[in-house]
């Protein structure tokens, strides 16, 4: 099936979820190396995960800056700030995903400014509190409005579920989805229901318009 939409699970924080979540279908998962995330997951942690999944499945670690990154040998690297340290990371910008807090049409000046030659474009919901997973939408016409903003893939997050992916997808046609409270029991835990029902889905609607 051509196009279909990329499935990225996020906030992973054990091999029970990640087996999960990548038996369901996901493409890829999400791994947060910020210290004051209920997720948060050390390096060993991640390694000892990473290296039980099948082939072919994208790992990515999110950190506020890019040289945050050093200690995880993650596939993409998923950033909220840039900074000069970058090069510590031993990532270039192919090899990582900018992430772009939305609140209102003034967020999108940042990302129509933005020219580093990044893989992909991440937009979220803007929260003061927390840099993502905070489990709230925003406007998704403001998303669909920054695709003409960049020339990079659109990956969705920010309040997605198993109930409004399919009305996010339809209305932002993006290249991926990004979910993590969405389909949690708790933060940092899974709930296997609404993880088979989020990628179940997407999948479904890829099909319905395929």
């Amino acid at each position: 099936m051509a196009n279909l939409t990329k499935i990225k699970i996020c906030g992973i924080t054990n091999l029970e979820d990640a087996l999960a979540a990548v038996e369901y279908g996901a493409d890829a998962l999400g791994f947060i190396e910020v210290p004051e995330s209920p997720r948060f997951i050390t390096p060993a942690r991640f390694q000892e995960i990473t290296q039980a999944l099948p082939p072919f499945v994208r790992t990515v670690i999110v950190v506020n800056r890019p040289g945050d990154a050093f200690r995880y040998s993650a596939d993409l690297i998923q950033h909220y700030k840039d900074s000069t340290d970058s090069s510590r990371s031993g990532r270039g910008a192919q090899w990582r995903i900018r992430a772009f807090r939305i609140k209102d049409e003034g967020s999108l000046e940042e990302l129509k400014r933005y020219t580093d030659p990044v893989r992909a474009v991440l937009l979220d919901a803007h929260s003061s509190t927390v840099l993502g997973g905070s489990g709230h939408t925003f406007p998704w016409d403001l998303a669909l409005r920054a695709k003409d903003l960049t020339v990079r893939p659109i990956i969705l997050a920010g309040g997605l579920t198993p109930e409004n992916v399919t009305d996010a997808i339809a209305g932002v046609r993006p290249y991926a989805v990004d979910v993590s409270s969405g389909v949690e029991a708790s933060p940092g835990v899974k709930d296997h229901g609404k993880l088979k029902a989020f990628i179940k889905a997407v999948r479904a609607w890829d099909l319905e318009n395929s």
